[in-house]
């Protein structure tokens, strides 16, 4: 399991547990947009959570969030390849099972 793709899908499992594990029970999806920038070899990250269904709590990112984010961030500058914006969105299934997405802008 060597290849970008196997371990980014390891993190990636890791993001979305902790999105997961963040939001409140009464929510049923969520959305998290992850800005990243580096300056002078120094790397930010803004993070928004939002509900789409409409609910009003203020979810913020916990730090296993930034764990997992700034873990991604590494295995991709490792690979040469690094996004400016990630999104992720999750999806509570019939039968309680979490159903995730994730897209990257370079």
């Amino acid at each position: 399991m060597n290849s970008l793709v196997d371990r980014q899908a390891l993190i990636d499992q890791e993001v979305v547990n902790a999105l997961i594990t963040a939001t409140p029970e009464t929510w049923n999806s969520a959305k998290m947009v992850v800005e990243r920038e580096e300056s002078n070899g120094q790397e930010k990250m803004a993070i928004s959570i939002s509900s789409p269904e409409g609910h009003g709590e203020i979810v913020g990112p916990t730090e296993e969030i930034f764990s997992s984010l700034y873990k991604l961030s590494d295995l991709f500058r490792e690979y040469g390849s690094i996004w400016s914006r990630a999104f992720y969105s999750v999806k509570l299934q019939e039968g309680g099972s979490w159903r995730f997405s994730v897209r990257f802008e370079y």
